[in-house]
């Protein structure tokens, strides 16, 4: 059932976001126990004809979105220096953020296989649910976000 709802949710995005006639070419799933969040991420990938990177859109086990990873984009070969002020503006503008958003840990962080990163922890309210913490990695060198995971507890407690 949750391997339904997760394909049926990631073609209704490529549908409403991928090119005009997208032909999936291969469905793939694995499930993982990430310590960080304290729950079993399904890493479900779908091949499009017509992309030329994948996103992998994380499910948790009661098939809800829980994040998402472009895997065309990559970190940089050694640590960088990324400043607090800037970033939290540009994950705000390009994230579509509250402009109230607060900016928790930001510290450099090696992802593979994409490289170093700058992971951050966001809060969207002032006194966060669960579903109000966003936990991102981005690339030093353009503060695009490479991969993004919304810090979710199957039993509504956080680590």
């Amino acid at each position: 059932m949750q391997e339904e709802k997760a394909i049926q949710e990631i073609l209704a995005r490529v549908l409403k976001g991928g090119p005009p006639e997208p032909r999936v070419l291969l469905c793939g799933e694995e499930t993982e126990w990430d310590p960080g969040l304290l729950l079993n991420l399904s890493d479900h990938k779908l091949h499009v004809l017509g992309r030329s990177h994948d996103i992998v859109v994380f499910f948790d086990p009661e098939g809800r979105v829980i994040g998402w990873r472009d895997d065309g984009r990559r970190g940089t070969e050694k640590p960088a220096i990324v400043e607090r002020d800037a970033f939290l503006r540009v994950m705000i503008k390009d994230l579509d953020l509250p402009p109230d958003t607060r900016l928790g840990r930001l510290e450099p962080a090696e992802l593979p296989p994409v490289g170093w990163t700058h992971e951050a922890i966001l809060f969207l309210k002032p006194v966060p649910e669960p579903e109000d913490i966003l936990r991102i990695w981005v690339s030093p060198e353009t503060l695009s976000v490479i991969q993004c995971l919304y810090k979710r507890s199957p039993h509504g407690k956080e680590p």
